[in-house]
């Protein structure tokens, strides 16, 4: 079995995006937003992968306290050895789907119920 990472990074122009959705007010902090985005990117059905050149935003403690997400992303991808390694690519991918436009903020309610 591969060692998994201990910290969870987000690239520069992802780590934009998620404070964008905080300063917005669309969420109360920054790991909620990236919880919500990988959320989402599950939901869209996106394969596993890896993200390169992100920069350390958590210890992988400070995310998953209670090990759920770890649980919840073994039961969704299986075949993964690395889920926390999964989560970085998972929030990046979906921080960069939420990202929107400098002058237009992603429609969180929108996603939430009506996709």
């Amino acid at each position: 079995m591969a060692t998994d990472k201990k910290t969870i990074g987000i690239t520069r122009d992802n780590n934009d995006a998620l404070q964008r959705l905080v300063i917005d007010g669309q969420f109360t902090s920054e790991p909620d937003a990236a919880k919500f985005a990988m959320a989402h990117t599950i939901k869209k059905g996106t394969a596993p992968g890896r993200i390169d050149s992100a920069d350390t935003k958590w210890n992988v403690g400070s995310v998953d306290v209670d090990g759920k997400l770890r649980s919840l992303l073994t039961a969704f991808y299986p075949d993964v050895d690395e889920p926390f390694r999964l989560m970085e690519y998972l929030m990046n991918k979906g921080l960069s789907d939420l990202a929107g436009s400098a002058t237009q903020k992603p429609d969180v309610y929108g996603i939430m119920f009506d996709e």
